[in-house]
């Protein structure tokens, strides 16, 4: 319904939720996903209803949220170097600064983070 999501994202998600690994997001990530709840609801793929719901479960979920001020420089010098957005190089800031693996369904990303 909202589009593809990675294949090991479920098992993460379960795996926070018991405690056995940390979940990191960009704190940015929350509105984007909200952008994405209301271009679906807009477009009358999802009911106001189910956005709200939705919306509720993510913030629900076991996450370690990270500011992006810190990291901005960083992500910029990212987008140059590898012609991406900022936007997205901020989420390969954040697993490059948290040591972390990096959970994405966009290829030309899950592609630079292999670079890493």
């Amino acid at each position: 319904m909202c589009g593809p999501l990675p294949e090991d994202l479920e098992n993460c998600i379960a795996l926070g939720w018991r405690s056995e690994t940390i979940l990191i997001i960009p704190e940015l990530a929350f509105v984007e996903l909200a952008q994405v709840l209301w271009k679906k609801e807009k477009a009358g793929f999802l009911e106001s209803f189910e956005v709200d719901e939705i919306l509720s479960s993510i913030l629900e979920l076991p996450l370690e949220v990270d500011g992006h001020y810190a990291i901005l420089p960083d992500a910029l010098e990212i987008a140059r170097q590898y012609n991406i957005t900022v936007y997205d190089a901020i989420f390969l800031a954040v697993a490059k600064k948290r040591n972390a693996q990096l959970i994405t369904a966009d290829q030309k990303i899950a592609k630079v983070f292999s670079d890493f």
